[in-house]
């Protein structure tokens, strides 16, 4: 009766385990270093943006994803990473996207902050006078 229970729990817990994976920061450098970068989502406010983004990222803030996935035109089965400060925003954004129908949604390792404190490159916008 233990093993299958255990067996159980591996089919239903391991591949949503797979599904929810995160990218790491290195794998994404490379990716980025190889002209392979997926789409990048920020999903902070467009002030976080400014101050210094991933390049190529496009600002959604978390609260407006559901409302603007259609007239962005992503296809549902684009690679997409999201990121934000801390991860926490993100997360929310890639349940949402995965509502909508997303099917290949990661989250960036360590967000932002993580990216940032290795001392990895941003863009920072700079506004007009």
């Amino acid at each position: 009766m233990t093993s299958f229970r255990v067996s159980l729990l591996a089919v239903f817990l391991l591949p949503a385990a797979g599904w929810a994976q995160d990218l790491s920061r290195d794998a994404l450098a490379a990716r980025m270093a190889a002209h392979e970068t997926p789409l990048l989502l920020d999903v902070r406010t467009p002030a976080e943006y400014r101050e210094g983004h991933l390049a190529g990222a496009l600002n959604v803030p978390v609260d407006e994803v559901a409302a603007r996935h259609g007239v962005l035109g992503i296809p549902h089965d684009r690679e997409l990473v999201v990121y934000c400060k801390t991860g926490k925003r993100a997360a929310r954004a890639r349940d949402t996207l995965q509502a909508l129908g997303y099917t290949h949604v990661q989250l960036l390792e360590g967000s932002a902050d993580a990216w940032r404190a290795e001392g990895r490159p941003l863009v920072q916008e700079h506004p007009s006078p």
